[in-house]
């Protein structure tokens, strides 16, 4: 008689091994979907923050969440986020009392600067005292939540210095602000956010380092904190993450404050 022929050990584990490895990719798969984020997220975004930080990185925001849609509104103030709307909002100031969540997200440092051009033609100010002086032009800037122009200080430690400042211009849009003081009109107070090229050019100058505590923070405002849905969640995180990538080492002593 002729024995049943014998199968190879190896043979016998094939077929298990693929229905594991199968079982393995279901189960990640199932992960996958459920950690995907789903959905439409409308933002309420400083125009300021959107040009210069976020802009350049909603690419890959959207390629990481291929189930969501952005919609992106640059707004001067809240208003009524959730009347209006609104899934949350990013923006610079101090917050008002309200029933929103505000999460502070950065303490942007507040540089002032002025172009070559103006230093040439008004000379230098060596102290903050002297941009009262009517021999120097300042650029005031409106806070949109008062409708008036932003007081100046200037801070050292526990040192502050109001300075009523002279100047003939006023605007409402930082990047009016920015143009007009690169073009050497005046001396304008900056949130440190995408100057560097400027700085490192030369084509400002920051006229007071030794006055380097003026703060400016940025909150995200969303509307619970008990039930937060996953797409805020999900750019909450991405913000967060994009001001990390961006972030010097700052001062502790540093005191926030509104700015023009």
């Amino acid at each position: 008689t002729t024995s049943p022929p014998r199968r190879n050990s190896q043979s016998k584990g094939r077929p298990v091994a693929a229905h594991l490895a199968g079982i393995g990719e279901a189960a990640a798969e199932t992960s996958k979907s459920r950690d995907a984020v789903r959905g439409r997220l409308r933002v309420n975004v400083d125009p300021l923050f959107s040009r210069m930080v976020l802009s350049p990185k909603l690419s890959e925001f959207l390629l990481q969440n291929p189930g969501m849609e952005l919609r992106i509104e640059t707004r001067d103030r809240i208003a009524d986020l959730v009347s209006d709307g609104f899934d949350l909002a990013v923006r610079f100031g101090e917050p008002v009392p309200s029933a929103l969540i505000a999460r502070r997200v950065l303490d942007a440092r507040v540089l002032t600067v002025a172009s070559p051009i103006y230093l040439e033609r008004h000379g230098r100010p060596l102290d903050p005292r002297e941009l009262a002086s009517r021999d120097h032009q300042c650029i005031h800037a409106i806070d949109a939540a008062t409708g008036r122009p932003f007081d100046w200080e200037f801070r050292r430690g526990g040192e502050v210095v109001p300075v009523a400042v002279n100047g003939r211009l006023t605007v409402t849009d930082s990047g009016t602000k920015l143009g007009a003081c690169l073009a050497g009109f005046g001396i304008a107070q900056v949130i440190d956010i995408g100057l560097d090229d400027h700085l490192r050019s030369g084509a400002l100058i920051e006229l007071f380092p030794d006055w380097p505590d003026e703060r400016f923070p940025l909150y995200v405002y969303y509307a619970s904190r008990n039930h937060v849905p996953a797409k805020v969640r999900r750019f909450i995180d991405f913000v967060t993450e994009t001001l990390a990538s961006k972030s010097r080492p700052t001062r502790k002593s540093a005191h926030l404050r509104k700015v023009g």
